[in-house]
């Protein structure tokens, strides 16, 4: 496992949430808190940077005042009500997820539509609505997505188990599609991910890579790994983001970005 160097002038630090930051059992550690309040003290921005809705992640670290948000997979950028990017999906490629979606049913798929406003579902069942509560909290429940009137973002589909892979092969779209855990495909534009968002993000701050910290577990935190000096992989991470970091944190159920963090402001070198 490996630290950051204790004379590192970070500035920001990018955190995926499942598997990553978050618990074993999905929840933020309690220490959560002081170690953010410790990296803030010293001018450090913590960023989560997750496949979640906004409205999730702002929900969920709204202890923290306004902070900087990287949500749905990077397709949207946000500082509390500031919106620092986003990347919206033309009206035909959203019709033609839908489609392919509406034809998958032996999958228990359900597609959740991503918009600037909120998220839309066609799905009202109540496995279908526990499947995407702790990731989408804003939700509206209508009779046809086809007639959502709303900038779209992301869309992601939920899956059973075992079934991400027939899944992203039936998206035949013009778009991105991106396997972003266990029961989750995403699609989005080309060329859009986490990376190019905390890319951004760092140009509206003026912060570079070598101030940068980022943790990751799955491949929709590949890109992420290029724009940080300190990119760690998990030690639970799939093995193309291991492959991709410069460097490992011990397990998200051993609490390994807060173990990195905590090594970091007191100055140690090691674990």
């Amino acid at each position: 496992m490996h630290t950051i160097d204790p004379a590192a002038r970070l500035k920001l630090v990018a955190v995926d949430m499942d598997g990553t930051f978050l618990d074993g059992a999905g929840m933020i550690p309690d220490e959560a808190w002081q170690v953010i309040a410790d990296l803030q003290e010293r001018g450090v921005h913590f960023v989560p940077a997750s496949g979640r809705q906004y409205a999730t992640l702002s929900e969920q670290f709204a202890r923290l005042g306004v902070i900087p948000i990287i949500a749905e997979n990077g397709t949207v950028v946000m500082r509390g009500q500031t919106e620092v990017y986003s990347n919206i999906i033309d009206p035909q490629p959203v019709a033609a997820v839908v489609d392919a979606v509406r034809g998958q049913r032996e999958l228990d798929a359900g597609l959740v539509l991503c918009g600037r406003r909120t998220a839309y579902v066609e799905r009202g069942d109540a496995a279908f609505a526990r499947a995407i509560a702790p990731y989408y909290r804003a939700v509206e429940v209508v009779q046809d997505l086809h007639l959502v009137q709303d900038d779209i973002i992301k869309m992601a589909v939920n899956v059973g188990t075992g079934k991400v892979a027939q899944m992203a092969a039936a998206l035949d779209v013009p778009l991105q599609v991106v396997v972003s855990g266990s029961h989750w495909v995403d699609a989005m534009n080309h060329g859009v991910h986490k990376g190019l968002a905390l890319g951004r993000l760092q140009e509206s701050l003026q912060i570079s890579a070598e101030q940068t910290a980022v943790f990751g577990d799955y491949p929709n935190d590949l890109e992420m790994m290029g724009r940080a000096r300190y990119s760690f992989a998990m030690a639970n991470a799939h093995p193309q983001v291991a492959q991709a970091a410069n460097f490992t944190a011990p397990a998200n159920t051993e609490h390994g970005v807060l173990q990195v963090l905590r090594a970091y402001l007191e100055g140690r070198s090691s674990l």
